[in-house]
């Protein structure tokens, strides 16, 4: 459910630059990380889960599984796909790894040492996206470490280094406006805000976790619990609202079973310490009793990457195609529009601020402390305020 009143509405657009202040790696330190990923201690579960043991160690299962032959040759490939490139970098690999790849003799040989008899070279490639998906969340964390941020206590004041001015900028704007904030990044740092003064709870981003039947096996000291998750409903009761418009780290489809078959049903919502594979949906059977059916199918979240093969996705529609529609809502409804940490390479995006937001009547800013060239056209295209200055520093004069 959506709703637009005579209040002003103000839209956000978040890139990763929103994230960078607090650590997170982003463009060529996500790439380095990636390349350096054989350097890690990371294996591969038989289930196809990432794996790293939480001293530091290399697990050891005793074998090597399919997917760790996965991973050895996404490695390879890789540095291969560097060489022939100008740089590397991870999203355009992504496509590489789609289509290109499939038509290389010199993949081929670069499979052979991977090859057992049991696989192919197709079967290599098919692998190549979800060890890709999982090395990104793998890299995804900021420079303490975190990922998830619900064991962080509440934030009284109104202070937090590298954003006390943009927040308290989105605090302030709140209190008479519906904010919309879409955001093109996986992690959870922004949700993160909810549980301080900023935006003291009042973040909804159309999943709910009242009535929902869907739950998760949540370990504990030896122990097993089921806990309620989250579903999306799309329904956003609150002036202040978010979109992840590429997905998330805690994103994830429930498949239910029909017979032999596995059906996408909804996307929910996980928690940490719940694995992919331990997600349920409580169900009547046929004699009318409860029961829990489990979607054992994911081994890792779902969020978009690729230059070209993300926006395939956008019209999917169980989640991506309900986003976008909300974001082209949004953006007609918006008086105005502040993009943030944008590097404004998703043509995609661009076009469709160009054909549903009206900038020719209503205010843009872009929030850049080194706004690249290409943001800097857009912007002027956009008859675009652009203020270099730290998000820390923004206050809310600037944005008049």
């Amino acid at each position: 459910m959506m709703y637009y009143s005579q209040e002003n509405t103000i839209s956000f657009l978040l890139g990763a630059g929103f994230s960078a202040p607090i650590g997170y790696p982003i463009g060529k330190k996500l790439n380095e990380f990636l390349l350096n990923s054989k350097n890690e201690n990371i294996e591969f579960h038989s289930i196809g889960s990432l794996a790293v043991n939480t001293d530091g160690t290399k697990p050891d299962f005793g074998y090597k599984s399919s997917h760790q032959i996965e991973f050895e040759f996404c490695c390879q490939l890789m540095d291969y796909y560097a060489s022939i490139s100008k740089g590397f970098d991870y999203e355009n690999f992504y496509d590489y790894i789609i289509d290109l790849v499939y038509y290389n003799k010199e993949v081929e040989k670069i499979a052979e040492p991977f090859l057992n008899g049991t696989n192919s070279v197709r079967s290599l490639i098919g692998g190549l996206k979800k060890v890709l998906n999982q090395l990104v969340a793998y890299y995804l964390r900021d420079r303490d470490g975190n990922k998830y941020y619900d064991d962080q206590p509440y934030l009284l004041d109104k202070y937090f280094l590298g954003y006390t001015g943009i927040m308290n900028c989105i605090s302030d704007l709140s209190n008479s406006s519906i904010i919309n904030i879409h955001t093109l990044n996986h992690d959870l740092f922004f949700e993160s805000f909810n549980n301080t003064e900023f935006l003291n709870g009042k973040l909804c981003d159309g999943f709910e976790e009242l009535g929902s039947p869907y739950y998760g096996d949540l370990r504990c000291n030896n122990r097993k619990y089921k806990v309620r998750l989250a579903r999306y409903t799309g329904n956003y009761s609150t002036n202040l609202r978010l979109f992840k418009l590429h997905g998330s780290l805690n994103y994830e489809i429930f498949y239910k079973t029909e017979g032999s078959n596995l059906i996408p049903d909804i996307y929910i919502k996980t928690r940490y310490g719940i694995g992919h594979t331990d997600h349920y949906k409580e169900i009547k059977n046929q004699n009318g009793q409860l029961e829990y059916q489990n979607s054992w199918i994911n081994y890792h979240a779902d969020f978009l990457t690729g230059t070209s093969s993300k926006i395939l996705r956008y019209k999917e529609p169980l989640l991506f195609n309900k986003l976008f529609e909300h974001f082209r809502n949004n953006l007609e409804h918006s008086d105005t529009l502040i993009i943030i940490g944008y590097g404004a390479k998703d043509m995609e995006i661009n076009k469709m601020i160009f054909q549903h937001f009206n900038f020719s009547n209503n205010k843009v800013f872009i929030l850049d402390p080194y706004p690249s060239d290409r943001l800097v056209d857009i912007g002027i295209k956009l008859k675009a305020k652009i203020i270099s200055k730290q998000l820390d520093n923004i206050n809310i004069n600037d944005l008049k």
